[in-house]
């Protein structure tokens, strides 16, 4: 195996742009830069005339899971095998690909580093698929098909049987009968630690127990997923292979793509702060409750400020001036709410009440100024005034409280 890959430094180095020359004009003038120095690879040959074989796949993955490294060197290696099968006897560069004991995809093992993150399945099968230059119209079709598929898949078993499939069991274990497995379910979600857990919850099973029993169920069960996506990823292969497309492109679940009419990137700082930004097509209700208060209503205050009789910002005023008191807000959510004033005023340079700012109003999502006007008149105080505005967000005139906002606004009497 060695041998054949050729995986030794020197062979290494041979094969690449960074050989002796290239080093030692490196030395004398600088080193290759990295693009150049990784230009003899690439990407590596998938066409339509060396289709893969699926079933092989889906045996090279499940006996690499078992034998070298778990769910993403198995995914991996399962569809770099079935590329190598391929091109056999071609010279082309995926016989340069280590896969199994030697290969460069044991890191993604338990969600990477036993991390819980990324599923190494995942991982794996979108690895291979970056090889061949194939992640960008695949990728999410892997993604999105592990989420909804109820694993451990069935059939398994039956492919074991098959004479012309079947493996030795010296390399890696028959497969549990179908029949015999302890539970079935569906993550719903990328991740290695939702997808696991929730088996081994349904399962029975605890994730620390290490008898035999216990090891022999979960490795049948991620054993068995990591073949069935990694023989998944091998069809999509084919097919845009031959068809340069996805014969049934992954489609966003209703209710994450409910989510995704809220949270996305925006301008409004506002609506930033009730409906964050979110970056991914993860099914949100895995995580994040979707409920009464986070579907609710909710009030923010902008700004509060002081202007002249036309409605132009101003801070400083004399006695006859018109002044104008505004507080700009946001309603954000769904449905309606009563918003009111609550001791709201604005106050003289001595602290003296010179205008009760009342109003309130029934109210959609949206954002609203009010305005209340006055002058200035010569008994008010000079000095530091101040506008303090009191808001209060009801269900309904009378009803529960959902939210209240006070802000608060100096300017000058001279």
């Amino acid at each position: 195996m060695k041998k054949d890959l050729d995986l030794s430094r020197r062979g290494f180095l041979k094969k690449s742009v960074v050989g002796a020359g290239a080093l030692t004009a490196g030395f004398a003038g600088g080193l290759a830069l990295p693009q150049t120095a990784h230009a003899a690879l690439g990407y590596l040959p998938a066409d339509n005339s060396h289709l893969l074989d699926v079933n092989m796949v889906r045996k090279y993955a499940w006996y690499h899971y078992h034998a070298n490294g778990g769910c993403m060197n198995g995914a991996a290696s399962g569809l770099i095998d079935g590329f190598k099968d391929t091109y056999s006897g071609e010279g082309t560069d995926w016989d340069q690909i280590p896969s199994g004991a030697t290969s460069w995809f044991k890191f993604g093992s338990g969600g990477i580093s036993c991390w819980g993150t990324l599923c190494g399945i995942l991982n794996g099968c979108i690895s291979a698929l970056g090889l061949a230059n194939l992640w960008s119209p695949l990728a999410n079709e892997v993604l999105g098909h592990y989420c909804e598929t109820e694993f451990p898949p069935r059939g398994l078993h039956d492919l074991f049987n098959d004479p012309t499939y079947g493996w030795d069991t010296s390399y890696a274990p028959e497969p549990v009968p179908d029949d015999e497995v302890l539970a079935y379910t569906t993550a719903y979600s990328p991740l290695c630690h939702v997808s696991i857990s929730k088996w081994c919850y349904a399962a029975g099973v605890d994730l620390n127990d290490v008898s035999a029993y216990a090891n022999t169920h979960k490795n049948d069960r991620c054993g068995k997923a990591c073949a069935y996506m990694a023989g998944y990823t091998a069809e999509l292969i084919n097919y845009y292979l031959v068809n340069s497309g996805v014969e049934n492109p992954y489609q966003l679940p209703e209710a994450t793509a409910s989510c995704k009419t809220c949270h996305f990137k925006v301008s409004d700082p506002f609506t930033a702060q009730e409906h964050p930004a979110q970056c991914g097509l993860m099914d949100c209700a895995e995580c994040h409750s979707v409920d009464a208060i986070h579907q609710g209503l909710r009030l923010i205050v902008e700004d509060v400020w002081t202007a002249d009789g036309s409605g132009t910002v101003k801070n400083t005023f004399t006695s006859g001036d018109t002044i104008q008191y505004h507080v700009r807000f946001h309603v954000l959510g769904g449905g309606s709410c009563y918003v009111k004033t609550a001791k709201s005023k604005a106050k003289d340079g001595a602290g003296v009440k010179m205008l009760n700012l009342n109003k309130d109003e029934t109210l959609g999502a949206a954002t609203y100024d009010w305005m209340w006007s006055d002058t200035i008149e010569a008994g008010n105080a000079t000095g530091t005034a101040k506008v303090v505005m009191h808001l209060k967000m009801l269900d309904y005139a009378g009803g529960n409280l959902l939210g209240d906002e006070t802000m608060k606004h100096k300017f000058t009497i001279v």
